[in-house]
Parts: C-alpha cells; sequence; structure tokens
C-alpha cells in the first residue's frame, strides 16, 4: 500500500519549500551576474521516492529487525545520511537540495561554500566552505572544508544530474565521515591528449550524533578521523579515465549509552576505470577500506565494486549495474563475516542539458542474513541542476 504521508512529513515539506525558493532565486542571479562577475550562485535538486515492492527476512536472518526504527526487510540507499526505504512509499531518504556560490574576487583567488538540506535531515549543512589561490597555471592550494575524494563521485555524489544511477552505489559511497578540515594541493596538466590531474590532502573531522550511526544507536554518538592524509591521480584522454586513491586516518567512534569507545587504524585506497565512446559507456570502481582496531587487536577489511554498462539512445539512457560490499576479519571469534550484494536496472530521460527524470528496480541479496533482508526496490528521481 503506498502512504506518502498527508501532509508531507516535515522535513520534506521544508525540502520542497526550499526548492521553490531557490528556483526562482536562482535566475534572478542568472540575471543579475554576468560571466565578468566575481560571484557566481549555482544549485542542485533531486526529489526521489521509492519503495520495496517485495522483500523477505531469511528464517537464519541475524541483522536488526529495524533499522533506523523502519522496520525489516528495509534497503539502506544512503549510508552517510541513514537513508532507508521500507514498504511504504518515501520521498524521505535520499531527496535534498544545495545551493553553492563561487566567489572570485581575481584571477588566482576563488571562495567556494555549499549549503546541503536532505530529507534525512532537514537542516541546511555546509557541505563545502574552502578558499583556493593559484600558485601558477598547474599548482593550487585549497584550505578550508571540502568532501573526502576517496571515490570518484566524491566531489559530486549529490548531483544526480552527473551520473546515471538513481543515486551512487552505497556499497561504496556510505561512510561515517564524508568531509574533512584541511588543506589540499592540487596538480593539472595536459601531456598531448592525456589530461592529469592529482591532489594530496590532509585534515580531520569530528562528526557528533551522525545520521550513519543513527541507523542502529539511538543515543549519543560521536565519531572523529583525526591524522587524515592521502592523494589521488586520475588520467583522462576521451575516451578513458582512471582515477586511484589512497588514504589513512586515525579513527575513533564513541557510543556513550553503550560505553563503547572504538579506536583503529583505518587506511584506504580504491581505483575506478571508466570508458566512453560513442553511445556506449563502461563505469567501474573498486575500492577496500581496513580497520585494525588497536584495543582488540584485530583487523576488519571491506572491499567493495561497482561495475556497469550503459547505452545512449537519443535522450534515453538505459543502464545496467553491479554492485556488492564485503568485510571480513582475521578473528571472526571478535567479528563474523558479512556481505551484500545488488544488481540493478536503470533508465535515464534527459529532459534537457539541466534536468533529467530516472527510473530503477534494484535486487537486493543479503548474503550473510544482516543487512536488512533480500528485497525488490523501486525508485523514480527528478535531478535538475541551476
Amino acid at each position: 500500500m503506498m502512504d506518502v504521508g498527508l501532509p508531507l512529513p516535515k522535513r520534506i515539506f521544508q525540502l520542497v519549500t526550499i526548492s521553490l525558493l531557490l528556483i526562482p532565486a536562482s535566475f534572478c542571479w542568472a540575471q543579475d551576474t554576468s560571466s565578468s562577475s566575481d560571484l557566481k550562485m549555482t544549485g542542485f535538486i533531486s526529489v526521489t521516492g521509492g519503495k520495496i515492492l517485495n522483500g523477505s527476512l531469511d528464517a537464519n536472518y541475524a541483522g536488526p529487525a529495524q533499522i533506523d526504527g523502519n522496520n525489516c526487510p528495509c534497503y539502506t540507499a544512503d549510508w552517510s545520511n541513514a537513508g532507508v526505504y521500507t514498504k511504504s512509499f518515501s520521498l524521505k531518504p535520499e531527496s535534498r537540495i544545495g545551493i553553492q556560490a563561487t566567489y572570485k574576487p581575481n584571477a588566482n583567488t576563488s571562495f567556494v561554500g555549499q549549503l546541503v538540506s536532505r530529507g534525512t535531515d532537514g537542516t541546511p549543512n555546509l557541505q563545502w566552505a574552502y578558499g583556493g589561490y593559484k600558485l601558477d597555471k598547474h599548482w593550487e592550494i585549497q584550505v578550508g572544508r571540502k568532501r573526502v575524494p576517496l571515490y570518484y563521485y566524491s566531489d559530486f555524489q549529490d548531483i544526480g544530474l552527473s551520473y546515471p544511477w538513481v543515486s551512487t552505489p552505497p556499497e561504496l559511497y556510505g561512510w561515517e565521515v564524508t568531509n574533512y578540515n584541511g588543506a589540499s594541493l592540487r596538480y593539472n596538466n595536459n601531456f598531448g591528449d592525456n589530461n592529469l590531474t592529482a591532489s594530496l590532502f590532509t585534515g580531520s573531522e569530528k562528526v557528533k550524533d551522525s545520521l550513519y550511526q543513527r541507523l542502529y544507536y539511538t543515543g549519543k554518538t560521536e565519531v572523529s578521523w583525526k591524522s587524515l592524509i592521502g592523494g589521488d591521480i586520475e588520467i583522462n584522454n576521451g575516451s578513458l579515465t582512471a582515477r586511484a586513491v589512497y588514504m589513512q586516518a586515525d579513527a575513533r567512534a564513541q557510543i556513550f549509552d553503550l560505553s563503547i569507545d572504538d579506536t583503529a587504524a583505518l587506511k584506504a585506497y580504491g581505483f575506478a576505470f571508466n570508458f566512453d565512446v560513442d553511445q556506449w559507456f563502461i563505469l567501474s570502481e573498486l575500492t577496500q577500506l581496513s580497520r585494525n582496531f588497536k584495543q582488540n587487536q584485530y583487523t576488519v577489511t571491506a572491499p567493495a565494486m561497482t561495475l556497469g554498462a550503459g547505452w545512449r539512445l537519443g535522450a534515453w539512457t538505459p543502464f545496467i549495474n553491479f554492485a556488492k560490499y564485503t568485510e571480513k576479519s582475521n578473528d571472526h571469534s571478535q567479528y563474523l563475516p558479512q556481505s551484500y550484494k545488488r544488481t540493478s536496472f536503470t533508465v535515464r530521460y534527459d529532459m534537457g542539458s539541466s534536468s533529467a527524470i530516472k527510473a530503477q528496480l534494484d535486487r537486493n541479496t543479503d548474503v550473510t542474513n544482516n543487512f536488512g533482508g533480500n528485497n525488490t526496490l523501486f525508485r523514480i528521481s527528478y535531478d535538475r541542476v541551476f
């Protein structure tokens, strides 16, 4: 039975209200600013709804009966922001709106700020707030708040228009920390037909009562990543894009009501290979995060991958994808293996250069019976940039 909730839930009402205010305002900004203006305002919106069409919990199911208060079978589409779908239709898990301001007082200096409001958290949150200075035509230093560039789509994963799925694969894109406060040194250059970009970054982040932790814990929590350092490199020659990244940090997770205080040495690396020629394109990415828990002296590794192929037919783009996430440890007495996998089929229709509609069917398999159960999920989204 479809239940969208009348009136709309408060957070979704806030999201829609903000979008109605910002979209016409963006046209005013477009009229008031020119190509020579110091200030540029842009924005994006994704109105996404979905529900589980059918699902079940295996007789040997060992996971939680509820995730963030949602009865299972359920599907977590956005781990970082507690976006969970159930058998009732909802706009809450993945709908979002963002606005970004870029100010360039001169050719070498820039300031960027971005606010995002989500269906799971109606309060606008500061995602980006940094200043950049170009040392020369190839090198730039940036200082402030940015996204951790762990994944290929990290910098623009909230902008639904930029990829073929309804949302980026949660098997990879979903951890308790997504931003950092610090500095990065960026490099860009062309070598013949090849474009190379690279960066080194360092910083830290602390998140109190994170939405990620809210999935399983109702009390006070705190997560911190300190001494974060890493680097990434990307090469593009038109049809082929290859990217590699490495990162490490000292991670700490505290669940105060349960007197849990875990510290771990975190290491992560990832690779992405994307191929695009004529109407066909292939997207692939794999990552592995490992946490070496210092107190109990065991290590958990979490490899994840996604592989998909699409075909552009004018304004239409059908896309099929497979993704998998696994957790394994070197001490099963302290941490049991966990895994789930998903096959999806998406149809995207581009309404123009600035908006698109997508419909996606996901078949999720809870391999180790502790990730919300097996289910089939349907989602539809409207994505727009302005």
